[in-house]
């Protein structure tokens, strides 16, 4: 099973979604829950009190490896010509969002950025079939490490940073999304159930 990024509202091609399948899984995930920030008011009047009950904030970072030596092996055409810069460009693009990318492909010219954080474009990200989650792509760092004769990439490692987006941080309207992460929060307590009927089961055996 390969972990992806989808990207719904990709724009490509003015309508197509945006989806990052994994060549490779990253061999280790790191992952920090936290407390979450407080919000700002709806009225522009700052924070609003920091005991404002919700989710907690999380950030998840990977390492990402792109090569393209084994298509180039087997004669794929694409890698040929252009190496690993496809699926590089797929990855850059997921922080992009949707009107800015349909104005540089549709001879729209330069646009104000006018969206704000909670507008920027939202990825779902899966991993596995018990986590996916809605996220913000928050920093890719990228080491080119080798090159065919047209400067095309051919090893790439990404360092992929991320943040979750809980229900109350995401747009107006994103049942998707929302969906996506309560399907998640729901996999989480039925594993902590499991977790608990397992440490009943070891006390159970302890005692006799």
């Amino acid at each position: 099973m390969k972990g992806a990024f989808v990207k719904f509202d990709g724009g490509l091609l003015g309508g197509l979604p945006n989806i990052v399948l994994f060549q490779f899984n990253p061999e280790s995930v790191s992952r920090a829950p936290g407390l979450a920030a407080p919000l700002e008011a709806p009225d522009g009047s700052g924070p609003t009190p920091a005991d404002q009950p919700g989710e907690p904030d999380e950030s998840i970072s990977f390492t990402l490896r792109l090569d393209a030596t084994d298509q180039l092996a087997a004669g794929n055409p694409i890698a040929a010509v252009s190496g690993v810069l496809p699926a590089l460009s797929a990855l850059e693009l997921l922080m992009y969002p949707k009107s800015s990318l349909a104005s540089s492909l549709f001879g729209g010219g330069p646009q104000p950025h006018r969206s704000p954080p909670a507008q920027l474009p939202t990825v779902l990200f899966f991993w596995g079939p018990y986590r996916l989650l809605p996220v913000t792509v928050t920093n890719l760092y990228v080491m080119e490490r080798e090159y065919d004769q047209m400067l095309n990439p051919i090893r790439v490692e990404v360092n992929v940073s991320l943040r979750v987006l809980t229900p109350v941080r995401l747009p107006a309207g994103a049942q998707l999304e929302i969906g996506a992460y309560q399907y998640t929060q729901t996999v989480r307590e039925v594993m902590a159930a499991l977790n608990l009927a397992n440490a009943a089961g070891d006390l159970l055996g302890a005692v006799l």
